[in-house]
């Protein structure tokens, strides 16, 4: 089976990421680039590594969001590991946009029920809840997050406006600020089923999945019937690599509601990793047959196709996912992908900037721009967008070693060895990167 030949850079679930205005990214690019790059010489690009879910403050502005997923896939691309989502834990993304709970209160709560508020007070609060919600149907992120934070501020004891706050935040990928409003809720609502499934949520989609399971327990402990529950306690297992309990918990999901993406998602990741290719592609199918509008399902068919090799037939999914939601981040880069494997590097350009247009703060888009970039020959510019990945995401051994090598196209060997010294710090496992920091340590001894 063909391996894929690419960047780590793909999510999965379901989110949107927060977007700055262009003065404000403008600004921003320029105090965490510094001074230009001059490079001396660029060669063959290699692909970049996959990153963490980002924390960004919550007010930037943004004018709307990128789409959700459900699942994500366990391949490595080229000695370069995909993004969380691809790399074993559901991606940043959280849940299918059809899945996911929606405006309306989680089942356990009874309302709002404001803390004994002025007339004045309820109006304004009643208010800014109808402008939020409204906000929030139409996927204007920025305008809802300012509606909803309205209301909490001015009844902050208002559990549903505190619950669809942490959805915005998932939405908008700030996972840190998103936990602490479902921390609210389960203080509001300790037995609200949908309060702890959120919880766990917010703690999945940064990596701690052992806390995440335990909030899935509780979900399911007070609610047998949720089926997403069970479904992300098995992306849960499967980010462990206990594979059986994760597909048990995707077929106990599917009893409780056969018409969910998320278990087929879960599944086929599954049976990626148990080299299953066929039964995988069987579980896409079966989630495209219950949902053909579903984004996420498309986009993870197609990476499916591209680890077999099938890239033109991957470009086909890819483009049916950005055409069913032209702001979905994921899209974008797995088109940038699956273009670069077929030669055509000047639309893999193309979509790898569309990708970060619509996810800017998500360290992944501008990783595989850097990648792209790199097989164009154009190393400062990866430089460039290694070093934003980095910003966003500074705990990441993969974007380290991509950093070093970039800067090892361009001459730049102090800057290199120092990359790979960090790399080798924090992975001390990657037997590549030692072989890297060697070489580059003759290479500087030499000159």
């Amino acid at each position: 089976m063909n391996k894929l030949s690419g960047p780590a850079c793909l999510s999965l679930t379901a989110i949107a990421l927060l977007t700055a205005s262009p003065p404000a990214q403008s600004s921003f690019l320029r105090k965490l680039l510094g001074p230009p790059l001059k490079c001396s010489n660029a060669s063959q690009a290699r692909p970049a590594t996959g990153g963490q879910e980002i924390q960004l403050p919550r007010r930037a502005p943004s004018s709307s969001s990128q789409a959700s997923t459900p699942t994500t896939t366990s391949k490595e691309v080229s000695k370069a590991a995909l993004p969380k989502t691809d790399r074993g834990a559901v991606e940043k993304n959280t849940l299918n946009k059809q899945e996911a709970p929606g405006s309306q209160l989680p089942a356990g709560s009874a309302g709002s029920e404001p803390a004994e508020l002025a007339p004045q007070q309820a109006h304004l609060v009643s208010r800014h809840m109808k402008a939020a919600d409204n906000f929030f149907s139409r996927r204007d992120l920025t305008n809802s997050l300012i509606e909803y934070e309205a209301v909490v501020k001015t009844d902050p004891e208002n559990f549903k406006a505190h619950f669809m706050l942490g959805k915005v935040l998932i939405e908008m990928s700030d996972f840190e600020e998103a936990l602490k409003e479902f921390d609210k809720v389960v203080e509001l609502r300790p037995r609200s089923a949908d309060a702890h499934f959120m919880r766990g949520e917010a703690l999945r989609l940064q990596g701690k999945h052992p806390l995440a399971f335990k909030e899935y327990k509780r979900a399911i402990k007070l609610d047998r019937r949720n089926a997403l529950a069970h479904a992300y306690l098995g992306e849960c297992f499967r980010a462990k690599g206990w594979f059986r309990p994760a597909i048990s918990q995707c077929h106990q999901a599917l009893k409780l509601d056969s018409g969910l993406s998320a278990p087929h998602l879960i599944l086929a990741q599954c049976f990626l990793a148990l080299d299953e290719p066929k039964l995988a592609l069987a579980q896409y199918n079966q989630a495209l047959e219950g949902n053909p509008k579903d984004p996420v399902a498309h986009a993870r068919y197609a990476r499916a196709l591209g680890d077999l090799g099938r890239w033109e037939e991957a470009v086909v999914e890819f483009s049916r996912s950005i055409s069913l939601d032209p702001r979905y981040a994921e899209g974008h880069m797995g088109m940038a992908l699956a273009l670069a494997n077929i030669h055509k590097i000047n639309d893999a350009l193309n979509e790898a900037r569309a990708a970060v247009a619509v996810a800017p703060n998500n360290p992944d888009t501008h990783s595989i721009l850097a990648w792209v970039y790199e097989k164009k020959g154009d190393s400062p510019s990866a430089v460039t967008h290694y070093r934003l990945a980095l910003k966003l995401d500074p705990k990441n051994p993969r974007y380290h070693k991509a950093l070093g090598q970039a800067l090892n196209d361009c001459g730049d060997i102090n800057g290199a060895v120092a990359e790979m010294l960090t790399t080798t710090k924090m992975a001390p496992r990657d037997e590549d990167a030692q072989l890297l920091l060697n070489s580059l340590m003759q290479k500087r001894n030499h000159q």
